[in-house]
């Protein structure tokens, strides 16, 4: 997905396992958390982000070595500083997939991009 500004992916983080966090230009910090609800169904997703604030966040999920497809999910803010939402992504055939969540920022006028990557099809 596009954006003003484009994080580096972060390195060394299981999101699939555990949250994960990214510090912003300027100051601040997002931290994002994908719960699976169910084997091959809903997953949960959340972002927090402080130190500044977002005025949209969204998620666009893509496989990165299988082309699935983008699916962007909005998240709705469901307290200061903290937006949820819920998808369920496609299950490859194989069994593992390689992931990248890109959270998208909207902080004043400039669109953030942060990506994270995970598996999915590995529990």
């Amino acid at each position: 997905p596009r954006a003003d500004v484009a994080l580096p992916l972060v390195e060394g983080c299981h999101l699939h396992r555990q949250a994960c966090a990214s510090p912003l230009p300027g100051g601040g910090r997002v931290e994002v958390a994908l719960e699976s609800m169910a084997a091959a169904g809903p997953m949960r997703v959340t972002v927090s982000v402080t130190g500044v604030q977002a005025d949209r966040v969204k998620v666009g999920f893509q496989g990165v070595e299988m082309n699935m497809g983008l699916h962007v999910l909005p998240l709705a803010a469901v307290d200061e500083g903290r937006f949820a939402g819920e998808t369920t992504l496609p299950v490859c055939a194989t069994g593992r997939m390689i992931w990248q969540a890109t959270v998208l920022l909207e902080i004043g006028r400039k669109d953030i991009s942060v990506p994270f990557r995970f598996e999915s099809g590995h529990e």
